[in-house]
């Protein structure tokens, strides 16, 4: 009796090796897709660096002194076990609160907001590229009681006079005025401390209350305990105006430190 086998399939020594020449020519081949894919991605890298909004950073140490109220055996223990909450997370909640806040907000009308407007996406980056970057400060900004909060606009009609327009959200002329002086009109005041831009230059402008300026801060405003019971804490800031993050930062600090001295005296 005959048992058939069934024939195994022969492995040839050579089928896993790679060939080197085939991949050659497949890479040859499709040059033109790897140059023109390549390329893209460079000059669209390059354009992102180039045009991209840099984004500044601004902080502040500030050194919490210990209050020694003589030896005390619960105090001792608390600390032994990790019990007793740390003075950094007080302090961190007091400089978050809005009675400090508030303060900033007040002095830096931060209730105000104000921006440049550009051209979409790459407007921003090519100004800052030619130098032509504008700048409105404003120190006042009122609406009457019953009118719109946003949506105005500030147009640049004469800059060696340092004059412009307020329009409203449907491009009405709403009043006229100078840098340096107040303009008011129709229920608005106006007062433009300083401004830098080309004739025709346009600013958005709107108003919030003085709660969301408060809570606005608090969500930017980054408060850490540097390393674990230091007593350092660590306030700091980021955005695109590296002036008003530093006045931001300066003046809450500033602001905590007279609150500190007037609460221990």
């Amino acid at each position: 009796m005959s048992i058939a086998q069934n024939p195994q399939p022969s492995t040839s020594p050579g089928t896993d090796e790679v060939d080197i020449g085939k991949l050659f020519g497949i890479l040859i081949d499709n040059r033109w897709m790897i140059i023109i894919t390549t390329f893209i991605f460079a000059v669209v890298g390059i354009g992102y660096a180039l045009l991209a909004t840099p984004i500044y950073k601004a902080d502040a140490l500030i050194q919490i002194e210990a209050k020694s109220s003589g030896p005390s055996l619960g105090g001792d223990m608390a600390e032994m076990f990790g019990g007793g909450e740390s003075s950094a997370t007080t302090e961190t909640e007091i400089i978050k609160s809005r009675m400090i806040l508030g303060e900033t907000v007040d002095k830096l009308n931060l209730t105000t907001i104000v921006s440049p407007e550009y051209l979409p996406v790459v407007g921003k980056g090519l100004a800052r590229l030619m130098g032509e970057q504008h700048f409105i400060n404003i120190s006042r900004f009122t609406v009457a009681d019953g009118r719109e909060l946003g949506g105005y606009q500030i147009v640049v009609t004469n800059a060696d006079k340092g004059e412009y327009q307020l329009n409203d959200s449907d491009g009405r002329k709403v009043l006229t005025g100078k840098v340096g002086e107040l303009a008011q009109a129709n229920g608005y005041q106006l007062f433009v401390t300083d401004l830098q831009a080309t004739k025709d230059a346009e600013f958005s402008l709107a108003k919030i209350s003085r709660i969301d300026a408060i809570q606005n801060l608090q969500q930017n405003l980054s408060v850490a305990e540097q390393g674990k019971q230091t007593g350092i804490l660590q306030l700091s800031m980021t955005g695109e105006n590296r002036a008003d993050i530093k006045a931001i930062v300066d003046d809450i600090s500033k602001n905590y430190f007279l609150q500190n001295v007037e609460r221990n005296s």
